[in-house]
């Protein structure tokens, strides 16, 4: 029980055996581990040993899944927008060391850089660090042109394990000499240096030499690579390590033609090193001596009027006899006494007079712009209006140049329905979903797009126009399978190329045939996520940082979570092992009645986020920068992505945080004004609050007779707000109708201001940038733990997710035993069966899968898999013209061509997907004259296609033959039969599942369109129903039939089967 990984899994084992136990992040498993943490490396070895030597392909520019992927390789030059970064160097001190370092600094003549990639933890990694510690000092001793850069990430104080490299270097010295300025630590917690240096996916532990030009003269991976646990590694394998770095220095060196540099061979150790001690000692620093100034008057009232607040600071020194010197920052000041105190005040006037808001002007309307959604939660603004979608998709007529497009996440099916053209004639609603919407998009609850446009990134790795959603689920598969907790927010790349949309089989859509969100990544550490927001930050590579309201949290309260996707998979990969989650328990939310949304948003001058939390009644604001590093997340809360060191789970404390609003009525959506000065929150029975961001008070609220107001949103080009109702399943907008006479006088009291710049000079000019704030906790103080490498075991190991095979996750994606899940029929709720392995394993059409098998066949139809790609559906197929021939060639999906007959089985909805062009227009007969149009095609008419869906349903008032022609092109003929149903006879365990609660409904719907013979159609499953004109445009609602399983209590039905 000492040993974490395998209290864990005995944990697992009592789960399965009492039957009663939920996965959960269960207090007793915390209890039984907790124990087991040890400052230091584990002195039990690990079971898994060396896991992957083919993962350390030295291949660049590497290649993922099957895709080249940009990478700095061999005779590549570094971009001057990274050589001129400036990094903080955490080691050595100040004194010993310079603070900050610029690699340009390093472009002259006869230099040489070694930059060393490293993660925190007890991984093998940690042999390598001292070798290399070790030869940085010896080298750069010998040759000061030569200088060594360690990219330190994945949690801890970046201080103490840079201390514990250079005491590990010792044991590689013959005379035990301790290294004291070299390497120089970078703490590389946004990733960068690893990002852009050592792309993923180049192995790690990894090293690049730099030569006077900044040109990459070596790429190369140490002994260690392929091992995870420290003493996976010997400490005589890693000593090899001197040997390829001082080769690497002394070619270059050599090379250098005015430079006469001394070359570095070393010879091996004559003794077998030993290696440091796995539980090196950590410094134990006396308790710092504080020395406290005297308090300053009272501030002024924040506010003009109202209530607001008063503070008062002092001056904190820490003596430097109780304190290393390196340790003399913000972090010792917060041992001492507390450096500020608020207290509540009244500005001059006790009351505030309501202001005329430019979004609402002196009068305004509000309008419901588009409708028939299915259980709205969320909106969002799409950055590139007419990107997704194009000219043509699915059939349908798009016109991007026109209008604006609003992104509606429906909760009841699981779906977007985007709205485009928003505004002008062309407006209409479409809708698509994920082909594993039951995991990927399951009652999707909140969705943000990266709007960041310029945010100078490199095009190769900047996620701008990518899209996040949060799902409120615990991973339960529509109520078909128990919850494990294996769930959070998943990110989609809106661009429709590059495998980001794709058809049924997983292959790039034409525009005539049904397409499918196909995400780029997923991270699994926020079941029941009921809000999401990006973070338009720019420090990070790669932009996809997004913060989350994890309503599971510790079971007592939910939590706040950071996600850096960093490096997405993209499309078709299961690899999750380059991500940065981060907790915040300190942050505790509450979430609302089921199925609510909980708006967050980040303010991007500021720095600020502001999150709603529903079931107190509050908004929150958080400093988005604070919090330090406390200790792995991976014992308190034991299921996660992947257990690999490049993933990191941590847990952060100390953050900035405090009420900006209270005494709502379960707010829900979050919107902020263009200019960044108001912040509008919605209340779920229909009010609508406007705040000052700068002085927090409230400036007006309207009632917008809405009873259930959703997420909300500013469209980027009218600037007017707009937020979804779940109740009516609308869109609505809200329009000024007269312009306000003046601009809002703010409430933030300008001597308050001035007092406060004050206060923060003072303190800042004596613990640096950024230590004054208003919102901080100076007691609280942080001492990060040093997560133990046992606990990279995860526990969420029956789901494939951990297999010890890296194709599993890694770029391969293929892992051979899943074939074998093919056959298993053990599909019971609790049976042992764990459904992401499906996923895992290939599989969008299984027996145990939800909802037809996990497809979206139209009605009637049955799918078949194609394992790694998709899968097909017996009541599709595919009608194109051969030009030679001149006739029609169809095919079922996988191609297999009907000469002249097919048989309908009526009752069966099937899908001929026509892709024949303008001047072959496909139409369906009844009669083999070709005089009588049928009428078995619903919502079209003219039974006639060119580039698009033609449905057909045959029901029993159809003739026994059909026939599908076109001008001047032999005839298809179509017999339909009866279709006689089989007694159902299979294995599935027990009965269905029905869902309880809203977290998990699936009200797949059908489609109904009514075109004209120009007019393109809809598409599947997700119900399009359209009416256009040449005119005026099309309109299109996403509606639920009677026919599906549906929640009638939760989600209201819409009757009408058409709405203009």
């Amino acid at each position: 029980l000492n040993n974490p990984r395998y209290a864990a899994r005995l944990a697992f084992a009592l789960k399965a055996t009492l039957g009663t136990m939920k996965t959960t992040y269960s207090s007793w498993v915390l209890h039984l581990t907790h124990s087991a943490l040890f400052i230091g490396c584990s002195l039990i070895p690990s079971v898994y040993g060396q896991i992957n030597t083919g993962a350390c392909d030295l291949t660049c520019p590497p290649v993922a899944n099957g895709m080249v992927i940009e990478s700095l390789c061999p005779g590549d030059t570094v971009e001057s927008t990274v050589s001129k970064k400036v990094y903080d160097v955490c080691h050595p001190a100040p004194n010993l060391a310079p603070s900050t370092i610029i690699l340009d600094s390093f472009r002259a003549s006869g230099h040489v850089t070694v930059i060393a990639n490293y993660f925190t933890g007890c991984v093998a990694g940690r042999r390598e660090s001292g070798v290399f510690a070790h030869v940085a000092q010896r080298v750069h001793d010998k040759n000061p042109k030569v200088n060594f850069i360690v990219s330190l990430k994945g949690g801890g104080a970046c201080t103490r394990w840079a201390s514990k490299y250079q005491n590990d270097a010792s044991a590689y010295s013959s005379s035990g000499d301790v290294p004291t300025t070299m390497p120089l630590t970078v703490s590389d917690d946004s990733y960068e240096i690893r990002d852009y240096f050592f792309t993923h996916p180049y192995p790690h532990p990894s090293y690049i030499v730099l030569d006077e030009n900044m040109e990459v003269a070596a790429k190369f991976v140490g002994p260690c690579c392929g091992k995870i646990d420290y003493f996976d590694c010997s400490a005589t394998e890693a000593s090899a390590l001197d040997g390829q770095l001082t080769a690497k220095i002394d070619e270059l060196l050599t090379s250098y033609e005015s430079v006469e540099a001394p070359k570095e061979t070393t010879a091996p150790p004559t003794s077998k090193p030993s290696g440091p001690a796995p539980a090196s000692s950590t410094p134990v620093f006396d308790a710092p001596v504080c020395e406290v100034g005297n308090f300053s008057a009272w501030s002024p009232c924040s506010v003009t009027c109202g209530e607001g607040i008063q503070f008062r600071w002092r001056a904190v020194d820490v003596r430097s006899d109780g304190v290393p010197s390196i340790t003399k920052s913000s972090s010792a000041a917060q041992l001492c006494e507390s450096t500020v105190e608020k207290r509540v005040c009244t500005g001059s006037d006790p009351t505030c007079e309501e202001q005329c808001i430019p979004e609402f002007g002196e009068t305004f309307e509000i309008d419901v712009v588009s409708s028939g959604f299915v259980s709205p939660r969320d909106v969002a603004f799409h950055p590139t209006p007419g990107m997704h979608l194009k000219d043509l998709s699915e059939g349908r007529k798009f016109h991007p140049d026109e209008g604006e497009e609003a992104w509606v996440l429906n909760g009841g099916n699981h779906s977007v329905s985007i709205v485009a053209s928003l505004g002008s004639s062309h407006q209409t609603t479409f809708s698509r979903r994920d082909r594993g919407y039951y995991h990927y998009m399951i009652n999707a609850t909140a969705l943000a797009f990266n709007s960041v446009s310029n945010s100078n990134r490199a095009p190769d790795q900047d996620s701008f126009n990518y899209w996040a959603v949060c799902n409120d689920n615990r991973n339960n598969y529509l109520g078909s399978k128990e919850d494990n907790f294996f769930m959070g927010p998943t990110l989609y790349n809106s661009k429709p190329n590059g495998g980001n949309l794709v058809n049924r089989l997983g292959e790039t859509c034409n525009p005539a045939e049904p397409c499918h969100f196909l995400h780029s990544d997923m991270l699994h550490e926020a079941p029941a996520c009921i809000g999401i927001a990006h973070d338009p930050e720019l420090k990070t590579a790669y932009g996809t940082v997004y913060w989350a309201f994890d309503a599971t949290g510790d079971l007592q309260n939910g939590q706040l979570v950071r996600f850096d996707f960093q490096q997405p998979h993209g499309p078709g990969s299961m690899d999750h092992s380059v991500a940065a989650v981060r907790r915040y328990p300190e942050v505790k939310l509450h979430r609302g009645p089921p199925g609510g949304h909980a708006g967050m948003l980040v303010h991007a001058d500021r720095r600020e986020l502001f999150v709603v939390s529903p079931g107190d009644g509050t908004v929150l604001v958080i400093d988005a920068d604070s919090g330090s590093f406390s200790r792995t997340a991976r014992e308190e809360y034991p299921i996660f992505s992947n257990r690999l060191p490049s993933f990191e789970y941590s847990i952060y404390e100390c953050i900035h945080q405090h009420v900006f609003a209270s005494g709502l009525e379960n707010p829900t959506g979050l919107a902020l004004s263009s200019d960044g000065a108001r912040l509008f929150v919605g209340e779920l029975g229909g009010k609508i609050l406007v705040y000052e961001v700068s002085s927090g008070a409230l400036l007006k609220t309207v009632e917008s007779q809405f009873s259930s107001i959703g997420g909300m949103s500013f469209s980027l080009v009218s600037n007017q707000l707009h937020f979804v109702d779940s109740n009516s399943n609308v869109l609505a907008a809200v329009k000024p109708s007269a312009a306000c006479d003046a601009t809002p006088e703010s409430r933030l009291s300008p001597d308050f201001v001035d007092f406060m710049l004050d206060a923060s000079s003072n303190l800042d000019s004596q613990h640096g940038d950024g230590f004054f704030s208003l919102y901080r906790d100076y007691e609280c103080a942080v001492d990060g733990a040093i997560p133990n490498g046992t606990l990279f075991e995860q526990v969420h190991t029956d789901s494939g997710y951990a297999s010890d095979n890296p194709d599993v996750q890694s770029q391969a994606g293929m892992d051979e035993s899943a074939a074998l899940l093919a056959n298993r029929t053990d599909c019971g709720i609790d049976s042992d069966l764990n459904f992401d392995a499906l996923l895992l394993g290939g599989y969008y059409c299984h027996h145990c899968l939800p909802q037809n098998e996990g497809s979206s066949c139209d009605s009637g139809g049955s799918c078949s898999n194609v394992q790694w790609r998709g899968f097909t559906c017996d009541n599709e197929y595919f009608v194109t013209f051969d030009d030679e021939s001149k006739e029609l060639v169809v095919m079922n999906a996988v191609g297999e061509r009907y000469e002249s007959n097919l048989h309908l089985k009526r009752g069966v909805t099937y899908r001929f997907t026509v892709n024949t062009g303008s001047f072959h227009p496909v139409t369906l007969y009844e009669d083999s004259n070709l005089s009588s149009i049928s009428n078995n095609v619903p919502g079209n008419p003219s039974a006639s296609a060119t580039t698009g869906p033609l449905i057909v349903y045959p029901d029993e008032s159809t003739p026994d033959v059909l026939y599908l022609s076109s001008s001047a092109a032999s005839v298809i003929q179509l017999t339909v039969i009866d279709n006689v149903i089989e007694p159902e006879n299979n294995e599935k365990d027990d009965t269905e599942a029905v869902e309880s609660n809203s977290e998990t409904q699936d009200n797949t719907a059908t489609d109904t369109t009514i075109v004209d013979n120009d007019a393109a159609i809809q598409t599947n499953t997700l119900q399009n129903t359209t009416v256009v004109d040449n005119d005026s445009g099309s309109k299109t609602h996403n509606q639920v039939t009677d026919d599906e399983d549906m929640d009638f209590d939760f989600v209201e039905p819409i009757t009408d089967l058409v709405r203009a």
